[in-house]
């Protein structure tokens, strides 16, 4: 019986029992769930998530001891309806009794890894069974019979191991009149120790496994995953492996790597079905990584483009140009096979490895037989496990398909090669002086094309140069109309800066109009200041401005008290300006006189 468990939410689980004639379902709590698991003793309990049944290690550990059935997690080396598809099942990942079902049949068909928290040792602890206590003469003669008891034990439990032939290691604490404790470490799994956990009235004995140091998932089936291998040979090698679906293993490259190290490489990640290259004609590197994995070759009937390799991995990320075109290589050779293997996921039933299935047939084996010989293994492994009077055949039958095989690819690679070179020798002759004439005729047209399209790009440039300054022209021509017709010029700065200052080009005499004068600070009111303006015109701006421009004589008067004409760098004023000007002069000579009055009379008031 194969137990699937998923969890459901709120402490509740999905529980499917599959035997070889009926399948029962459960809700049950993990309470109830680990019950059920010491009253049915399932030969496999199939979860996919560790972390949903067990809060850590300890319990994991715990569980284990408790029971004799295996713990297999199914989903650890792609999600678990990635793998149900793969053995041609549907799942619904939103129902927890399917995830369960799911478990228990991959579980069945030897996907998945086993759980394994005891190492192959076994530890047997012999010590007293009760505490001495204190106590005279008569305590004293007590210890002696208990620790003589002790060593009894210890040593026939040594004894019956001897008898075993297992090897052990012992050590020992002393006790008065013997052993107080004994500790034996038996190099076997504690199936095979024939001695178990029993107490007397004096000793106890306690015989339990050796916990690894680490949780260790180990493969039950030890079928290799099924690769599609992209090499870049070369000073710096790259290596690419896929699986049967396009699923990105490793990519990795080396410097001066050697032709055993990249098949040590490849092989520890799988078994490679087709080994590919970018190139039309494959390096020899490549052949022989072929061979010594008696591999299908793939190469292109055209070396791959570079557009072509960039769009053949833009899904994928890379080191360097090595790794990108090992992993085009490779996808162009699945992309080659891809509605093959379409046609065989189609056709493949429920219960068999469709990735085995693709490996098989791209070797030779017909889909039929395939079935038939693994329906047979299946029955075989029932009925009569571990019978291999038929493996020598099957590998001898297995190598003359293959070499058939890689006859009729050197065959058709030949014929190939020989089409290739018909067809070059035709297109040589096809080219003639005329053609070669037309193709020099539209170079030379692309050139004047970009040439003239170069100079559009200028043309329009310039006249955007000449409408402007036309408009500037045209605002001049006006600014001096105003002029001769009594308007005086004034000089514009946008902002109350130092730098907007000295970009205006002020002189001695001029007028200015400060467009924004908020931020005008002392330092900047006495540059202009310094150089002897004859008026500011302004809006509101700081007390420390004003006096500034008060202390130097500089009238300042307000915009909307003067009718003014602005453009970008220079603004008039109508000849009212002068009325106004001579007027704000006279009211700081006034302001100045009574200033000085009404100092004179404070100094007269503190002198009597």
């Amino acid at each position: 019986m194969i137990l699937g468990v998923d969890v459901i939410g709120n402490g509740k689980f999905a529980v499917v029992a599959i035997d070889e004639r009926s399948e029962t379902k459960k809700v049950v709590s993990k309470a109830k769930l680990f019950r059920l698991i010491r009253d049915l003793k399932p030969k496999i309990i199939a979860v996919d998530n560790l972390s949903e049944l067990f809060e850590d290690k300890r319990e994991i550990i715990q569980f284990l001891k408790n029971t004799n059935s295996k713990l297999v997690v199914v989903a650890v080396d792609a999600p678990l309806q990635v793998i149900a598809k793969r053995f041609g099942f549907k799942l619904n990942v939103r129902n927890p009794f399917e995830e369960a079902k799911a478990c228990a049949l991959l579980a069945n068909y030897d996907v998945g890894y086993e759980v394994s928290v005891f190492a192959d040792k076994t530890r047997i602890i012999v010590s007293r069974n009760r505490r001495l206590g204190k106590g005279g003469w008569r305590q004293k003669r007590y210890s002696r019979k208990v620790h003589d008891s002790v060593r009894s034990v210890f040593r026939e439990i040594k004894n019956i191991l001897d008898e075993s032939g297992l090897v052990y290691t012992e050590s020992v604490k002393e006790g008065f009149g013997g052993i107080s404790r004994g500790e034996i470490i038996v190099d076997a799994p504690k199936c095979e120790v024939p001695i178990t956990s029993f107490k007397t009235k004096d000793v106890q004995v306690r015989v339990e496994s050796v916990e690894k140091e680490k949780i260790e998932l180990i493969p039950i089936s030890k079928t290799k995953r099924y690769l599609i291998a992209g090499i870049d040979p070369g000073t710096t090698t790259a290596v690419a492996l896929i699986d049967l679906s396009g699923n990105l293993i490793s990519v990795k490259s080396k410097k001066d790597w050697s032709l055993a190290d990249v098949i040590e490489f490849i092989n520890s990640n799988g078994k490679p079905v087709i080994i590919a290259t970018d190139k039309k004609n494959p390096p020899e590197f490549v052949n022989k990584i072929r061979a010594s994995f008696n591999a299908i070759l793939y190469s292109p009937k055209e070396d791959l483009s570079l557009e072509k390799k960039r769009d053949l991995t833009s899904k994928f990320s890379f080191l360097n140009d090595h790794e990108r075109d090992a992993l085009a290589s490779a996808m162009d050779a699945l992309k080659s096979y891809e509605s093959k293997f379409r046609n065989i996921e189609k056709r493949v039933p429920m219960g068999f490895d469709v990735e085995k299935a693709k490996a098989e047939i791209l070797k030779g084996t017909a889909l039929r037989s395939l079935f038939e010989v693994q329906s047979a293994e299946k029955a075989e492994k029932r009925d009569e496990p571990e019978t291999n009077y038929p493996e020598l055949l099957e590998k001898k039958d297995k190598k003359i398909r293959e070499l058939i095989e890689e006859n009729e690819i050197l065959k058709k690679q030949i014929s190939e090669l020989r089409a290739e070179v018909e067809k070059l020798r035709t297109r040589i002759v096809a080219i003639s002086e005329e053609e070669r004439e037309k193709v020099r005729r539209e170079i030379y047209v692309r050139n004047l094309e970009a040439k003239i399209k170069e100079l559009n790009e200028i043309i329009k440039k310039k006249d955007n140069e000449i409408a402007e300054l036309r408009e500037k022209l045209e605002i001049l021509k006006k600014m001096k109309f105003l002029e001769f017709s009594g308007w005086k010029e004034v000089k514009v700065i946008r902002k109350f800066t130092k730098d907007e200052i000295e970009k205006a080009e002020i002189c001695e005499g001029d007028i200015v109009y400060i467009a924004d004068a908020s931020g005008g600070s002392r330092s900047c009111a006495e540059l202009l200041c310094k150089k002897k303006i004859k008026a500011v015109i302004s809006g509101e701006m700081s007390h420390l401005a004003q006096e500034v421009f008060d202390s130097y004589g500089i009238p300042r008067i307000k915009w909307e008290d003067v009718k003014m004409i602005v453009g970008n760098e220079i603004a008039f004023v109508d000849s009212s300006f002068d009325e106004i000007y001579r007027r704000k002069l006279e009211e700081m000579r006034k302001k100045k006189l009574e200033t000085i009055e009404k100092i004179f009379e404070d100094y007269k008031r503190r002198r009597i």
